[in-house]
């Protein structure tokens, strides 16, 4: 009976979460401009089944053969959005850093977990080796997106971690560092979103249990220290301790703390919403160092 509330609870949350990011984000996109400097490919499927999965490639003008790329993963606490949410955010990062950013789109819970997000990130990155001879990549995610960024970075590197989380993708290539904007650092086994992170597989509704580190990357954080992390976060963001703790594990972390400016108001993941305000091409100029400038 508890189990079945504590559900239907997130269940709740999860509808009242969707229904006011669609509010917020509708606006936004509407408005949005790109920037010119860069070629988009769009809608490339990566994977096949009854709803295919896709992703964007935005490669700037001068970039010919490229051997690495991010792979831009976009956040909705694991239960809303798309790759459009990030497009003007990924063109102004492939400019900025000038090689390919990838914006992939994956299976949102609960009609997947964990794991299988995972894999399909892992899919997404096989198929740009497959095309391009990509080899080398960078993840970079916002919110519920950084999560996924770090913890598919850490997954790449070592085989245990991969093991652990169900990850039978075999990667054609390695991860050498991680951006991670505004992420997610803790969830609740128990609560929304960490409720969805693993499927009910009988009859018991006992769920296949996950490692402890996959609802707190801290735990997990020291394991791999030789992966290049940006972190950034702001003023208003609702994860800024959160993020604050996190990058404290890590020496040579780039770690941004944005200030509010006036009108400008540092909220959750502002340099996705607002890509041009000088705060956010700090951050995205610190996102594309930590990929190119730090070898």
């Amino acid at each position: 009976m508890l189990n079945s509330f504590v559900r239907y609870k997130a269940e709740k949350n999860r509808q009242l979460f969707i229904k006011n990011c669609t509010i917020s984000d509708a606006p936004r996109l509407e408005e949005e401009v790109f920037p010119a400097e860069c070629k988009a490919e769009m809608d490339f499927v990566y994977k096949n089944g009854n709803e295919p999965l896709k992703l964007d490639v935005y490669t700037p003008f001068g970039c010919y053969g490229p051997k690495e790329c991010f792979i831009l993963i976009h956040g909705g606490a694991f239960v809303y959005g798309s790759k459009v949410l990030d497009q003007n955010f990924g063109m102004h990062l492939a400019i900025k850093a000038g090689i390919p950013v990838v914006n992939v789109d994956y299976t949102l819970m609960p009609d997947s977990d964990i794991s299988q997000i995972v894999n399909e990130i892992f899919h997404a990155m096989n198929y740009i080796s497959s095309k391009y001879g990509i080899r080398t990549f960078h993840t970079v995610g916002d919110s519920a997106g950084g999560y996924l960024a770090y913890l598919v970075a850490i997954a790449a590197r070592s085989r245990h971690i991969r093991h652990g989380l169900w990850v039978f993708e075999k990667l054609n290539g390695t991860v050498q560092s991680a951006g991670l904007v505004c992420p997610g650092i803790r969830n609740p086994r128990k609560g929304f979103p960490g409720i969805y992170f693993e499927k009910q597989i009988n009859t018991k509704n006992e769920p296949l249990r996950l490692p402890d580190y996959v609802y707190d990357l801290n735990l997990i954080a020291e394991r791999d220290t030789d992966l290049r992390l940006a972190i950034i976060t702001g003023e208003e963001d609702f994860l800024r301790e959160q993020d604050r703790e996190f990058s404290k594990h890590f020496e040579n972390v780039l770690f941004y703390d944005a200030e509010n400016d006036g009108d400008l108001i540092m909220h959750h993941v502002f340099p996705v919403a607002h890509p041009e305000w000088p705060q956010s091409v700090k951050a995205i100029s610190m996102i594309a160092e930590n990929a190119v400038g730090r070898r």
